[in-house]
């Protein structure tokens, strides 16, 4: 009887066992899901977005999305603490390398307008036409172990032509408009 009862708890804990382990794999393949890349939308001139990064050779914590149907361009720079470097994508595909910066010393907080403009933190810009897109990056250095970092996207301005050439255009077309009446 004790081989009997011992078989049927046995069964019922296997059971039990079973239940427990599924309710761990379901809270493990949410855990997981939850801390992949997050697709973040990236707003044409809306200035700064914030991302993480862990140490060298690391993916950014978050990708961004958006489409543009003019052409735009895409900064990126370090901030916080000097000395990290990106390699940027656009759909898996490289657009290169944020600049080389030999300071790891440096410190400027989330003032991305000024790290961007300065030789102590790297950066890049690239242009993009119009289109849709997934931005991510992977950390080439980083000699604090993480960091933060941003990027935007902003209208690319359309080259104005020079006052001189506009003039010889008017010009142009006012010795045009004189050669026509006179026929």
């Amino acid at each position: 009887m004790l081989d009997i009862y011992t078989s049927l708890f046995s069964g019922k804990h296997e059971e039990i066992k079973l239940k427990n382990f599924r309710t761990k794999a379901l809270g493990l393949t949410l855990l997981l899901a939850s801390t992949q890349a997050s697709a973040i939308p990236l707003t044409l001139d809306g200035g700064w977005q914030s991302f993480g990064f862990g140490g060298t050779g690391s993916s950014w914590y978050s990708t961004f999305e958006f489409t543009i149907s003019d052409a735009a361009v895409l900064s990126v720079t370090d901030a916080f603490l000097a000395g990290d470097i990106f390699e940027v994508f656009a759909d898996s595909v490289s657009l290169g390398l944020t600049s080389f910066t030999s300071d790891t010393t440096s410190q400027i907080g989330s003032d991305y307008d000024s790290a961007f403009a300065s030789a102590s933190w790297s950066s890049g810009s690239w242009d993009l036409a119009a289109g849709s897109y997934v931005i991510s990056g992977v950390v080439t250095a980083s000699p604090h172990g993480s960091g933060g970092a941003a990027l935007r996207l902003d209208t690319a301005e359309v080259p104005v032509p020079a006052p001189l050439a506009l003039m010889g255009l008017g010009l142009a077309a006012l010795g045009f408009s004189q050669r026509k009446k006179l026929s």
